[in-house]
């Protein structure tokens, strides 16, 4: 094709799009206009376009999205896709690229990756997005390649960024994203240091990271954190007074709180303990997620406290069902003691149950009385079961079945529960949403991928007559969900 080299024509291109017969009132687009809608576009859509018309088929070389991510790489080896960048970035005219995404096994090779990243940078790219996770060693960034304040969005996988940054690199910078990358104290504290419009960072499964030290109290606009636990991690420091999301995958048992003001703790080895200090104001922290897996040791009771004093503005919290075996009852002096706290402001719960969790229907229960203002809960059982021993036979369930009677969820309209297996535990927590739940809605019963919706008339006219009489709310409905099968509502 006249315009292209050989190895950019090597691009994938799918079949040229049909063409339909315009309407003769219709009025052409002029050239230029079609031109600049085509720089916006990802270059291969670019080059697919190119093939239907002659006109287009130079529209490339100005184009400002340049994404040579996974999805480019399969089926290609590193020389493929070398030449092939090296062709593009030879024939780019434009004067502008917005964004610059890049899959890449850079051994050997450095140099050239080296050049695309600097001739985007020069041109002005605003996201920068590279992965070499396929190299043996992670790729160096010279500070120098930062020194512009072009780059907006900058997500880094395998990397490693050379200190000191220069005094304009990435102070534009709003979002960070570091995966499997060495993040040591001074390239953290240098970030914050630069990058006074920072609105969102994100660090998973970053090493050299022993002591993370988030200092947000100058940056206005700081929102989201995210943080995958590392095998190096000891303890992370935050003073963030804007923060309204806060992310965290690891495990319950590198927790370990204690002191004032409230803290949440890592460990990251068994010599030196972890912990999440959160310094000053959280009256803005809105939304957290905690994903841990199950732990032989739940929360001690002190450490509980505190994590849940942490969480007294939250809104939406999605946590998993080892947080609420910490706030199961404990001998307290001989004597069984719920841990009293109250979450006023959480409206939005999503509890995800561990397979091999000790969680039964009162340790929900229990937590959800302490919540008087949830709106929603959805529950993902997936493939656990209720594993209800002596505790629950002897204790929780009369305690469940005593508690539940004077309760009144006053604000509670939707609850889904996911994964739903029609078990006999699990009927009793129907019950008690049911029956507690005086303006419920709706009411989503999601059965697994492996489980059939499928029951006799008889069946069907016993839920439907326990449910209906069960029910509090007149208007509530009630639905069984299955993806194979058609939905069977209870109204």
């Amino acid at each position: 094709m006249a315009g292209l080299s050989s190895e950019t024509q090597k691009l994938p291109l799918s079949p040229a799009p049909k063409r339909f017969k315009r309407n003769r009132s219709q009025k052409h687009l002029p050239y230029d206009v079609v031109e600049i809608i085509f720089s916006y576009l990802p270059i291969n859509k670019v080059m697919r376009l190119g093939t239907a018309s002659m006109r287009f088929r130079n529209s490339w070389v100005m184009n400002r999205k340049l994404h040579f991510d996974k999805d480019f790489a399969k089926g290609r080896g590193p020389a493929e896709i070398a030449r092939i960048l090296d062709n593009v970035f030879r024939q780019h005219s434009g004067s502008k690229i917005d964004s610059f995404r890049l899959y890449f096994n850079h051994d050997r090779v450095e140099s050239k990756a080296e050049n695309w990243i600097r001739n985007s940078v020069e041109k002005g790219v605003e996201e920068l997005d590279l992965d070499f996770g396929q190299g043996k060693e992670p790729f160096k960034i010279a500070s120098d390649l930062l020194d512009f304040e072009s780059i907006r969005v900058l997500k880094l996988t395998f990397c490693k960024l050379n200190l000191p940054l220069k005094p304009k690199g990435l102070c534009s910078l709003s979002t960070l994203v570091l995966n499997k990358t060495p993040a040591p104290n001074g390239l953290i504290q240098a970030v914050f240091a630069n990058c006074l419009l920072l609105e969102n960072l994100e660090l998973r499964h970053c090493t050299n990271v022993y002591h993370l030290k988030i200092s947000a109290g100058k940056l206005n606009r700081f929102k989201e954190l995210k943080v995958v636990e590392g095998n190096d991690l000891a303890s992370v420091h935050i003073v963030a007074p804007s923060l309204e999301s806060f992310f965290y995958r690891g495990h319950f048992s590198k927790l370990n709180l204690y002191g004032l003001p409230a803290q949440l703790n890592f460990n990251g080895g068994p010599l030196a303990p972890a912990q999440l200090k959160f310094n000053g104001p959280t009256a803005q922290l809105k939304h957290v997620i905690l994903c841990c897996p199950p732990e032989k040791i739940c929360l001690g009771t002190a450490r509980t406290k505190i994590l849940l004093s942490n969480l007294v503005h939250v809104t939406y919290l999605t946590v998993t069902s080892t947080f609420l075996e910490g706030l199961s009852q404990k001998y307290e002096n001989g004597n069984l003691r719920a841990m009293e706290f109250s979450l006023g402001n959480l409206k939005e719960l999503t509890l995800v149950m561990a397979p091999t969790s000790f969680c039964n229907p009162f340790d929900i229960s229990s937590f959800i009385r302490n919540c008087p203002c949830l709106e929603n809960i959805v529950i993902d059982m997936g493939s656990f079961s209720f594993r209800c021993g002596y505790y629950w036979e002897f204790h929780a369930k009369k305690k469940f079945q005593e508690d539940s009677r004077p309760l009144k969820l006053e604000f509670l309209k939707y609850v889904t529960l996911k994964g739903f297996k029609f078990e006999n535990p699990e009927l009793q927590l129907v019950r008690f949403f049911l029956e507690t739940a005086i303006i419920l809605e709706n009411l989503d019963l999601i059965t697994s991928k492996n489980h059939l919706l499928q029951f006799g008339h008889v069946d069907a006219q016993v839920y439907k007559h326990c449910f209906l009489e069960w029910r509090a709310s007149p208007k509530a409905k009630i639905v069984f969900l299955n993806e194979k099968d058609s939905p069977i509502q209870f109204s």
